[in-house]
């Protein structure tokens, strides 16, 4: 069967994050659809109550998970390998994982946490991952990148890129998130021409457990936010198999609306610089 023939049943679909939050929330939606879905999540556990949780609303049992740790490079080699050998085709792959951290921790690489767990694990684990995803082509590459009344005042600091001078916690993950959109922007223009393509999209308020350890003044806004908060990413799945966008590629997308807000801010260089620089750090 040709790729482009392939109907959502037909579509393996991986996704990192896949046990809580916008992760699980856009798994339960895409399982909803029919496709097979792959989480990778940190814990056995929990990756195991998820996709019970998922297969009970949804009667799509087919779901799967792998393991790794996304602070850690050598775990993410390791997990790209491990689905490669397993499966030998990827239709989509959902960068959706994340986390704020409010005091600065250093990974075993010698990278800010908050900077290699939102943006560089899902820099290094897209690159461990294009050679199958453009064996599997038509295929795509969907990155959540936050709500964009939000994200549009953070900058790309290439002095403190880390964050780590004078780190405060909600400043490096808004940091993060907009490498990501820079990231995503940049993957679409790099994979012209490969039936591979590239979206960003804003989940909207989704279920999560991402404040729990957050200080009380976070803690309070998440809980003016919960009685909205979805328990379905209808956008993250939406985009993840919908034949609509298919050939879309380079777009923010937000409720499923074509929404270009970074365009404007999306210089060429600093996608290059900023692409050139993820490199160098995983080495």
């Amino acid at each position: 069967m040709n790729a482009s023939d392939k109907t959502v049943k037909d579509k393996l679909i991986l996704l990192t994050g896949g046990s809580s939050g916008v992760g699980k929330a856009t798994a339960l939606g895409i399982a909803q659809k029919g496709a097979k879905i792959v989480i990778i999540s940190r814990s056995a556990e929990r990756a195991e109550k998820a996709l019970h949780e998922i297969a009970q609303k949804t009667g799509n049992d087919r779901g799967d998970y792998l393991i790794a740790d996304l602070s850690s490079q050598s775990s993410i080699r390791k997990v790209a390998d491990e689905f490669k050998q397993k499966y030998g085709h990827l239709h989509v792959l959902a960068n959706l994982a994340g986390g704020i951290y409010f005091d600065k921790q250093m990974t075993i690489d010698g990278i800010e946490r908050s900077f290699a767990i939102n943006y560089l694990s899902h820099f290094l684990l897209t690159n461990q991952l294009l050679d199958i995803l453009k064996e599997s082509a038509p295929a795509r590459v969907i990155t959540v990148g936050g709500n964009p009344i939000f994200i549009k005042h953070a900058k790309i600091n290439f002095n403190n890129l880390q964050s780590i001078d004078q780190f405060v916690g909600m400043n490096a993950a808004g940091q993060a998130m907009y490498a990501r959109v820079f990231f995503a922007f940049e993957l679409a223009r790099k994979l012209q021409g490969t039936n591979v393509t590239s979206l960003v999209f804003n989940p909207g308020v989704i279920k999560s457990v991402l404040t729990a350890n957050s200080p009380w003044y976070i803690k309070l806004i998440a809980a003016f936010y919960e009685p909205f908060a979805k328990e379905v990413c209808e956008v993250g799945a939406y985009l993840a198999t919908s034949p609509e966008v298919e050939n879309k590629t380079g777009i923010f997308f937000d409720d499923k609306k074509q929404v270009v807000p970074f365009h404007e801010k999306f210089d060429l260089a600093i996608g290059e610089k900023l692409w050139g620089i993820s490199e160098e750090l995983i080495k």
